[in-house]
């Protein structure tokens, strides 16, 4: 009981003084270097002699040729598959027993031109900014709206936009006020369809400043923003950076819980949860909210363990990109054990990882697809290598622009309201769905649009109501001067 009671007289000293010392772990930062123009084509420049982008936007139709699909069901047929550990299900990573199933279906019954077809339903495009070639979804309302809101949402990795396919009607159709959505679901510069960078230092900083651009280009001076993983930093460093351009900000997951600058003051609260629950979270949503967390040390190493293929991709990413790249049957393991895993953890105790509860195969080998037939593996896993390689201050500033966040069962990382609340000054919507796990757009597109609806009526709400105040200020200051 000593050892406890020191632990935790420590433990709240720590906390004064980070409270106090870091002013809840915010500072002021300038981030208008964030905004300089950047060129990653594969023509070198130096100093500032950044050659001019084209701005044509181009039609674009994915149309894979029929050799490299003949290519693809060679490699697959001369697979060599790991020899399975019976009874271990997924906890060693992808059950090579079922991957030999996946590969034969992948082999004799998937459809890529059937699939291929489903992509190109919608409108593609590519324009060049910053020296590369920006693959990017615009579709639009379905029928006229009263209310046509622009909305730029963002994937993340090992996703792609084919994440937010199911979205797109859900979006596009109006609603019983008249509101619907243009979206515009663009490939990270490295992903899917859009270019690689042919230069080093393409990071989330740069992909903001490369998504404004796009969507200024489109002529959308003022949007949402939305994201999940990289979509979910990309779309906070783009509303931190270029606020006047943001109508809202809805972000799939609480990443910024642990943010880099504020990770040490939130384990600080963190710990002295465990010990003082009541301190954190008031007695009607503390079961609830304490369930968020803890146990804690259980989901820490929860973490660390699904956490390998980062420390190999910020450190060594075209090593293992090397197999990938030329081994559909390796690639496919890589990614789906992903989305296994992140979509519930409780799937590593299942033979077939739980992947055909959430998503078909189908689905599932059409993003495979997007990486196999781009050659873009590598360079997506760059990404972490380039991103970890700078600091970020991003994560140093209140985001100022009205947000909205999403928490759901099964993220890997989740936090209570009270836990990132003081990252923003407008916390519009803060939503705890019944379900979900980490590709949640992919996962349950309906809870998803729906929530992104509900929060886009909440932010014009408010600005209604700002207005009506403002007017009312007005005229009452007219009143006073009669």
């Amino acid at each position: 009981m000593g050892k406890l009671f020191k632990l935790t007289t420590a433990l709240v000293l720590i906390g004064i003084v980070v409270f106090f010392a870091r002013k809840c772990c915010h500072k002021k930062v300038d981030l208008s270097s964030y905004r300089d123009d950047g060129w990653f084509g594969k023509q070198s420049v130096t100093g500032k002699s950044i050659p001019k982008d084209p701005t044509e936007i181009r039609s674009f139709q994915i149309n894979v040729p029929d050799t490299e699909l003949a290519d693809l069901k060679l490699r697959l047929e001369r697979a060599r598959f790991v020899d399975h550990i019976e009874g271990t299900s997924f906890q060693y990573g992808f059950n090579s027993n079922y991957l030999k199933q996946v590969v034969e279906y992948w082999r004799t019954k998937f459809d890529w031109k059937r699939e291929e077809a489903k992509l190109n339903s919608v409108p593609h495009f590519k324009t060049q900014i910053e020296g590369l070639d920006i693959h990017f979804v615009r579709a639009k309302p379905s029928k006229p709206a009263k209310k046509v809101v622009p909305i730029l949402v963002i994937h993340g990795w090992p996703g792609s936009f084919v994440e937010y396919m199911k979205s797109i009607p859900l979006l596009t159709e109006p609603d019983t006020n008249g509101m619907a959505f243009e979206v515009i679901a663009p490939s990270i510069p490295g992903y899917g369809y859009s270019e690689a960078p042919h230069q080093k230092g393409f990071n989330i900083i740069s992909a903001a400043r490369v998504f404004v651009k796009l969507m200024k280009r489109l002529g959308h001076d003022k949007f949402v923003v939305h994201g999940g993983d990289w979509g979910n930093m990309i779309s906070r460093t783009i509303a931190t950076v270029y606020p006047e351009h943001i109508t809202g900000l809805h972000l799939l997951g609480n990443w910024d819980a642990l943010s880099p600058d504020t990770s040490f003051c939130q384990l600080t609260k963190m710990a002295l949860a465990a010990y003082f629950p009541s301190l954190f979270f008031d007695s009607a949503t503390r079961d609830h909210e304490y369930g968020k967390l803890y146990p804690f040390g259980e989901k820490f190493m929860n973490i660390i363990k699904e956490s390998g293929y980062m420390h190999i991709q910020g450190t060594k990413p075209d090593t293992v990109a090397a197999g990938l790249n030329d081994s559909p049957v390796g690639l496919a393991a890589y990614i789906l054990e992903k989305f296994s895993t992140w979509t519930n953890l409780n799937n590593i105790d299942k033979d077939n990882g739980g992947l055909t509860e959430k998503f078909t195969l189908d689905e599932l080998l059409t993003n495979v697809m997007v990486y196999w037939t781009s050659g873009n593996i590598a360079s997506s896993q760059r990404f972490y290598k380039e991103n970890f390689s700078v600091q970020n201050d991003v994560t140093k500033v209140k985001v100022t622009v009205p947000s909205g966040t999403v928490d759901y069962p099964h993220e890997l990382v989740r936090a209570p309201r009270k836990f990132i609340e003081h990252n923003y000054h407008n916390l519009v919507q803060y939503t705890d769905l019944p379900r979900g796990g980490h590709f949640l757009a992919f996962e349950e597109p309906r809870l998803v649009s729906d929530n992104i609806r509900q929060f886009v009526a909440k932010v014009f709400e408010q600005e209604r109501q700002q207005a009506d105040d403002e007017a009312k200020k007005q005229q009452n200051a007219k009143h006073d001067e009669v």
